[in-house]
């Protein structure tokens, strides 16, 4: 059983696991990088809160320069939220895929959510264009179905994110949790084995490589220093030595 992942460390395993789709992820580091998340969108919120105030002052005052501080705060609330959503936008789906696989599931539900949100988002954005006030029929119980298929998702997912970790070893590795003391069934073991099989012969492959060049360099070295072979291989004694025993 390892040891529960910290505050901190859950922070440096989610940029060190950025683009990591594989293996499995804990609760705790999961959870704690949501905290993560609304400590750093909390200027968002700040600027978001102090330009309602601006915006809602300047209306009732009928205050110019207030309006425009306000819509300025808005802005930058709007593009510090838009920076940091793309920053981690990949790794967010990272550790969602391996908090799945953490429970013994795959990656098909993040992935079939991410390609409704791709289909649905630019339709969301061209009726709000449109038909901002959704006085078309159709732009309505369109918005309301792909809210509800919004929602549906999130909750499927915010419950599996919350599971417990699955005891066995799965296909996607031991439990960080638990540890590989617990038995996988015949079917995770040999997917298991079959990834870690192919990953030691690519160790070994690049490990052999390596070695070929070392030794490669070695020779052009020695050629280099004794062009005339008169290199001698300090590991076999010399004639010489040998025939001096003799007397």
């Amino acid at each position: 059983m390892e040891r529960k992942v910290g505050f901190k460390e859950a922070l440096k395993m989610f940029w060190k696991n950025y683009v990591n789709f594989k293996g499995r992820s804990r609760r705790s580091e999961y959870w704690y990088m949501v905290l993560w998340h609304l400590i750093f969108m909390a200027p968002a919120f700040a600027l978001y809160f102090f330009a309602f105030i601006f915006l809602a002052s300047g209306a009732a005052s009928n205050s110019d320069g207030m309006l425009a501080f306000g819509v300025i705060l808005m802005f930058l609330g709007i593009g510090y939220s838009a920076i940091y959503s793309l920053a981690t936008l990949v790794p967010n789906w990272a550790i969602m895929i391996r908090r799945f696989h953490d429970t013994g599931r795959t990656m098909l539900i993040p992935l079939i959510f991410l390609g409704v949100f791709v289909v649905t988002y630019p339709i969301t954005i061209v009726i709000n264009i449109r038909d901002e006030q959704l006085t078309n029929p159709i732009n309505m119980v369109l918005m309301i179905l792909i809210s509800l298929i919004y929602f549906g998702f999130s909750i499927f997912m915010i419950v599996i994110a919350c599971l417990d970790s699955e005891r066995k070893t799965n296909k996607y590795g031991p439990s960080h949790k638990y540890g590989n003391h617990i038995p996988a069934s015949d079917k995770d073991t040999k997917a298991y084995n079959q990834n870690q099989s192919t990953n030691q012969t690519t160790n070994n492959a690049q490990h052999n490589s390596n070695l070929n060049e070392e030794n490669s360099d070695l020779k052009q070295v020695n050629r280099n220093n004794y062009p005339f072979g008169e290199h001698q291989d300090e590991t076999k004694p010399s004639s010489n030595h040998n025939n001096d025993h003799k007397y």
